[in-house]
């Protein structure tokens, strides 16, 4: 049984990415000893700038939904309840009564969506 050995296919062809010119002053800026560039972070100051929160507020868990990443609570602002939703990673280890702290978004319309969990998950069931 012979197998044919083909060595006359035609080379890979390499195609180069496109590079774009930093035409732009934000993007990068010499360091302090001149040495190398620095990328500028731009958009993480954006994020946590958008995501800038008032006031530690502490939340307590009212009751688990069937969405296995909500969480409802509830907090006190000037004697007054307000609900929340909490979108947190997994939802397993979060009982009712169980407290923690969350920065409360400054604006309006974020508080109406599910706010985003920061800290880490609880280990233990009802342990923070």
């Amino acid at each position: 049984m012979e197998v044919e050995i083909r060595t006359d296919l035609p080379a890979k062809i390499k195609r180069e990415r496109r590079r774009t010119t930093t035409t732009e002053p934000h993007e990068a800026k010499p360091s302090p000893n001149g040495a190398m560039p620095e990328p500028m972070k731009v958009q993480a100051e954006e994020e946590t700038s958008a995501s800038a929160s008032g006031p530690l507020v502490e939340l307590e868990v009212l009751r688990i939904p069937p969405n296995p990443r909500l969480v409802i609570c509830r907090y006190w602002v000037f004697g007054e309840e307000r609900r929340c939703m909490v979108r947190v990673g997994r939802n397993s280890n979060f009982v009712p009564r169980m407290k923690f702290w969350l920065p409360e978004p400054s604006d309006p319309m974020a508080q109406a969506r599910p706010w985003a969990y920061t800290g880490r998950l609880p280990k233990r069931r009802g342990r923070r």
